[in-house]
C-alpha cells in the first residue's frame, strides 16, 4: 500500500494504524467496487477489429468513435447501450450508412455489457462490512439509473449501502446538492473512487476529502481535468481499512 494522506507526507508503503474517527464515506462503483470497464474496451477492441477488415484505417476508426461517444455522452449520459449507439453512429460515420450486420454485432456487444455478471473487486466486501459499523456508508455513482440499480441488485452490496445515488454526472454542482440534501459535513466526508475528474477533482471542489483507488483502466473522458490531488492514494482497496 502506498499512502498520500495528509500525515504521511511521503510515497513510502504507510504501516502505521491511524484511523479517521467516524465520518461518512461516499463508495463510487463501477471499477472502485467491481468491474466494469475492461468490459466496454472488450466490446471496443471487438469492434475495432471489425472496422478495419472492412478495410478502415485505425486511426480514423478510432477517433469517429472518440466524436461519436462525447457527443452523445453530453446528450444522453452513460451506460452499455448508449455506447453501442455511439459504436453504430461511428460505424455509419465512417460508412456513410450503418450496415445491418454491423448493427447486429454491435447492439450485440452491448447487451453482453449490460448482462455481465458483476465481479467483485478484491477484498471489497469484507471491507465494507469492517467499515460500515465506524461509518455512515453511501454509494454515488453515475449512469443509467435502471442500469446502475441492476448492477447494484447483482453485486450483492446492497444492503451495505442504506442510501444510494445514481447521478446523471459526478460535476460539483451535483456533489453540492448532494452534500445539501444528505446533510453532509464536507470536511467529515470522504469521496472514495477510481476515475481522477468524477471522484477526485469534481468532489474536491466542494470541499469533501477524496481517496484515490486508481484503477488498471480507467476511461479516456475521465483523465481530461489533468491530474488529481487526492488526500489519500491507495493501491487497493482493502487498504481502507488502515484509515478508516
Amino acid at each position: 500500500m502506498r499512502c498520500a494522506c495528509r500525515r504521511c507526507t511521503s510515497h513510502a508503503p504507510c504501516t502505521r494504524v491511524s484511523r479517521h474517527p467516524p465520518c461518512t464515506l461516499l463508495f463510487d462503483a463501477d471499477d472502485t467496487l467491481w468491474e466494469n470497464h475492461a468490459y466496454f474496451l472488450q466490446a471496443y477492441d471487438e469492434w475495432l477489429t471489425l472496422m478495419t477488415a472492412r478495410g478502415h484505417q485505425l486511426e480514423p476508426v478510432r477517433t469517429a468513435f472518440r466524436i461519436e461517444e462525447e457527443q452523445r455522452t453530453q446528450r444522453y449520459g452513460y451506460g452499455s447501450r448508449n455506447f453501442a449507439e455511439s459504436l453504430c453512429a461511428a460505424s455509419e460515420r465512417l460508412e456513410g450508412t450503418l450496415d445491418p450486420e454491423i448493427e447486429r454485432r454491435v447492439r450485440a456487444l452491448g447487451e453482453w455489457i449490460h448482462e455481465h455478471p458483476i465481479e467483485l473487486k478484491v477484498g471489497v466486501r469484507a471491507t465494507l462490512e469492517l467499515l460500515a459499523p465506524r461509518h455512515r456508508m453511501l454509494l454515488v455513482t453515475k449512469g443509467h439509473p435502471l442500469e446502475q440499480q441492476a448492477k447494484v441488485a447483482r453485486s450483492g452490496l446492497g444492503d451495505m449501502f442504506p442510501i444510494c445515488e445514481i447521478l446523471r454526472e459526478k460535476n460539483p454542482a451535483n456533489y453540492a446538492e448532494l452534500v445539501q440534501r444528505h446533510g453532509l459535513t464536507p470536511a467529515h466526508t470522504w469521496m472514495i473512487g477510481n476515475s481522477p475528474k468524477s471522484d477526485i477533482i469534481a468532489a474536491a471542489a466542494v470541499g469533501l476529502r477524496t481517496v484515490h483507488i486508481p484503477h488498471h483502466t480507467t476511461w479516456e473522458l475521465e483523465h481530461r481535468e489533468g491530474p488529481c490531488q487526492p488526500d489519500l492514494l491507495l493501491t487497493e482497496f482493502g487498504a481502507l481499512t488502515v484509515h478508516f
